[in-house]
C-alpha cells in the first residue's frame, strides 16, 4: 500500500470516529498498527492495511445507516460500506459471532496515534480467531504477523480483558511464536528473528499467567 493512500485511510477513520467518539473501537490491521507504531522498539515492524474494520454499539449504528449506505453480509455476521475508495466492515453490537462482544471492546479501547482502538487483549483474541480461520493463506500469514506484532508491543496483560481466551488459542499462541513470524517482521535476518521470537515467547508466558488467574492461579496451560 502507497503512503498516500495510507494516509488516506487514516483520515477517512479519523472522521468516522469523529462522528461515534464514545461508540466505535476500530479492530483489525489498523489498529494492530495504532498500537504498533506508537511504541519506538516496535514502530519499525508497523503494518499499513488496505481497509479498516469497526465494532460498534447499537445506538451509534442506528445513526450510522442514516449517514452511510450499509449492506448487511449475514453469512458473516457484518455490515459492509465504502467511503473515500475504502472498505469498511462493521460489526455491530449483538449482531455478530466474533469472540470479543461489541461492547466490551468498546468499553476497553484505547486512544492510540489518534485513532481508537480496540485494546491489545481484545485485538489479539480477535486476531487468534481470524488466523485460525485463515490459515495458510495470505491472509492468515498476515494475521500470523500481526499476533507477532502484539506480542511485541505489550509485555503486560490484563487478565479482565483476557476473559474470552481459550486454551485453543493459547495453544495458537505457542505455534506463532514458534511459527515464520518472526523472521517474516525481521525481512529475513535470522539473528533478528531470534531476537523478536525471544520477545514474543516472554510476552506469552506473562499472559499466561495473567490469564491463569483468572482461574484462582490453577490453569496455567
Amino acid at each position: 500500500m502507497e503512503v498516500d493512500d495510507w494516509n488516506r485511510l487514516l483520515g477517512v477513520v479519523q472522521e468516522i470516529q469523529e462522528w461515534f467518539p464514545d461508540g466505535v473501537a476500530f479492530i483489525g490491521g489498523i489498529a494492530v498498527y495504532a498500537h504498533v507504531s506508537g511504541v519506538d522498539e516496535t514502530a519499525q515492524y508497523a503494518g499499513m492495511s488496505h481497509d479498516a474494520d469497526l465494532m460498534i454499539l447499537l445506538p451509534d449504528f442506528a445513526d450510522l445507516r442514516d449517514i452511510e449506505a450499509l449492506t448487511p453480509n449475514r453469512r458473516l455476521g457484518k455490515q459492509q460500506f465504502s467511503k473515500g475508495g475504502f472498505e469498511f466492515d462493521v460489526y455491530v453490537e449483538g449482531q455478530h459471532d466474533l469472540p470479543v462482544p461489541a461492547d466490551e471492546a468498546v468499553a476497553w479501547a484505547e486512544m492510540q496515534q489518534g485513532l481508537r482502538v480496540a485494546c491489545p487483549e481484545h485485538l489479539l483474541i480477535l486476531k487468534l480467531k481470524a488466523y485460525e480461520d485463515r490459515k495458510g493463506t495470505a491472509k492468515g500469514d498476515k494475521d500470523e504477523d500481526d499476533i507477532v506484532r502484539l506480542l511485541l508491543v505489550r509485555q503486560e496483560w490484563r487478565r479482565e480483558c483476557l476473559t474470552r481466551l481459550s486454551d485453543e488459542m493459547l495453544q495458537t499462541l505457542d505455534s506463532v511464536v514458534a511459527g515464520d513470524g518472526p523472521v517474516r517482521l525481521a525481512k529475513g535476518n535470522l539473528h533478528e528473528a531470534k531476537s523478536l521470537r525471544r520477545k514474543a515467547a516472554s510476552s506469552l508466558a506473562v499472559l499466561k499467567i495473567a490469564f491463569a488467574t483468572n482461574y484462582g492461579g490453577s490453569h496455567v496451560p
